[in-house]
């Protein structure tokens, strides 16, 4: 999908994987049949076919890849399943494979004998026998292959298989991955081929100052033989004697080839423009010199995840609408069984000698609703591996994040904090936080908080009397039955004894410095 892009093909296939046979309802129970298995395939991109008049994806009139099989594999086949509609002439008279024209490898890969041939999947045509779009069966499966003829003639197209409805999806067995849409066009674009020119244009330089490199020389130059071999024969940081002319030695160093500066800057250039297109700097790859800001790594960093989120959301899309086909068998074929694994036993909180399949097919059309009417979703970093510091880091936040919570939910247990930590746990890449908030952890923190409640309930007020009454007695109480504390004396008797200490100071004559008094 980086490079140009990806096709792989659904269909099923028999799986051994089970051990145990398994009946289907319409089969005699004497016989059992073999369960089956959603199998994905990479198709290569030099088999695949494609409409060439289709401006879509979906408008195109076929799709199909190229099949290899050995001529004696397939005979046996055809001969002991004659139900599959294979053409035991057609087969012997297919042309036989060319390992090295077509898979282009070396001369010494020997004749193996394959017959290759091409399965047409056409959407627009029904066969008669087709049991119809409501039984799950979508276009027609044609198999054709190159026939041998006379000396010298061009090889013929023939029928090797007769022709079959195609059970599967609406959408066909293909899926395409892509990044890029490009107008009027079903093959996308990918990142590497958008940048594909600059990027040339740059290796073309550094192979240029490489092949430089290897023609470098240094040379020293002498006007004799016997100052080369001086020249020659002394070893470093060592005196000897040189002839010299008009002051100066006849001795010169010469340097041939190499990088120029001009080069240098070139390249450069192009390594800084082919790193805008392609939304990639030194910061990224971890070359931090310095130079920049924090603020400038953190809006290169910021505009290369836009770029790199937009590949990741294409890729999840892709993968997406590949396990939907696989989805499709899953949920409509009683053919599919397959064993469960652990984890699955324990959330079904089943024995451990429990070994439970998993058998597709057994729904009704009486509800009105179809596999269409289903959606698949991928949880966001669960195809993406994240480095061993960040995982840390993770846990520990989710650490301070549950302890921090407890207090929270222990006063609100009728939030639903599961579904809290589910959104919480998404966006920090752990997706089973919600398994530490369980039920019973809730349960018993309601609990706690209604017989904590029940305990404030039932324990009476405390009855307090205020210190200034108990000290200088009740509103009611008379100066001749209240016994006065100590520490607080009556109100009266302490304005009486200031008032006659103001009275004992008071001067006799008028004050001073106040005129006429």
């Amino acid at each position: 999908m980086l490079f140009t892009y990806g096709v792989a093909v659904v269909r099923e296939d028999y799986n051994n994987t089970s051990g145990t046979a398994v009946h289907t309802p319409e089969e005699d129970p004497q016989e059992p049949s073999k369960p089956m298995w959603p199998v994905v395939e990479r198709i290569s991109q030099k088999e695949f076919l494609l409409d060439p008049g289709c401006a879509r994806w979906s408008d195109a009139a076929f799709m199909g890849h190229e099949v290899r099989r050995p001529r004696k594999a397939l005979l046996k086949e055809a001969e002991e399943n004659p139900d599959r509609g294979w053409d035991v002439k057609a087969i012997k008279q297919a042309v036989a494979a060319d390992p090295v024209k077509d898979r282009h490898n070396t001369k010494y890969t020997p004749e193996r004998d394959e017959v290759v041939f091409y399965e047409l999947w056409v959407p627009s045509h029904d066969l008669p026998e087709s049991p119809g779009a409501e039984e799950g069966f979508h276009g027609t499966i044609f198999t054709l292959c190159a026939a041998k003829t006379e000396q010298g003639a061009e090889p013929l197209g023939m029928y090797i298989r007769k022709p079959r409805p195609y059970y599967g999806p609406r959408t066909g067995p293909y899926s395409m991955f892509g990044v890029y849409k490009v107008p009027d066009t079903p093959m996308p674009l990918s990142p590497l081929t958008a940048v594909e020119c600059q990027v040339s244009e740059l290796n073309r330089h550094v192979r240029s100052v490489s092949n430089a490199m290897l023609r470098h020389k240094r040379l020293v130059g002498v006007n004799d033989s016997r100052t080369a071999q001086l020249v020659k024969d002394t070893g470093h940081d060592y005196v000897t004697v040189v002839p010299f002319e008009d002051g100066r030695a006849m001795v010169q160093e010469f340097e041939l080839g190499g990088q120029t500066e001009q080069q240098a800057l070139w390249i450069r250039t192009c390594r800084e423009r082919a790193d805008r297109a392609l939304g990639m700097d030194e910061a990224l790859r971890g070359a931090v010199s310095g130079a920049g800001t924090a603020t400038e790594h953190t809006i290169a960093s910021e505009a290369a995840n836009a770029r790199i989120a937009y590949i990741k959301q294409a890729f999840t899309d892709s993968v997406t609408a590949l396990l939907e086909k696989v989805a499709f068998y899953m949920y409509h074929d009683d053919r599919i069984v397959f064993p469960l694994g652990d984890e699955i036993i324990r959330d079904l909180a089943m024995g451990p000698d429990a070994q439970p399949y998993f058998m597709g097919g057994g729904h009704s059309t009486e509800s009105g609703y179809q596999f269409e009417d289903l959606e698949l979703e991928i949880e966001p970093y669960s195809m993406e591996r994240s480095s061993e510091g960040m995982n840390q880091k993770r846990a520990l936040e989710t650490h301070q994040l549950l302890l921090g919570s407890l207090q929270a939910m222990s006063a609100y247990p009728d939030y639903p904090w599961q579904d809290h930590f589910q959104k919480i746990g998404n966006a920090m890449n752990t997706p089973d936080l919600p398994e530490l908030v369980s039920e019973k952890l809730l349960a018993r923190l309601a609990a706690d908080l209604q017989r904590m409640q029940q305990s404030q309930a039932e324990v009476p007020p405390k009855q307090s009397t205020p210190m200034f009454q108990t000290q200088a007695g009740g509103p009611n109480r008379t100066p001749d039955s209240t016994k006065f504390s100590s520490a607080l004396p009556n109100a009266g008797q302490v304005m009486s004894r200031m008032l006659g200490a103001q009275q004992q100071q008071a001067p006799t004559g008028a004050p001073q410095g106040v005129p006429g008094q």
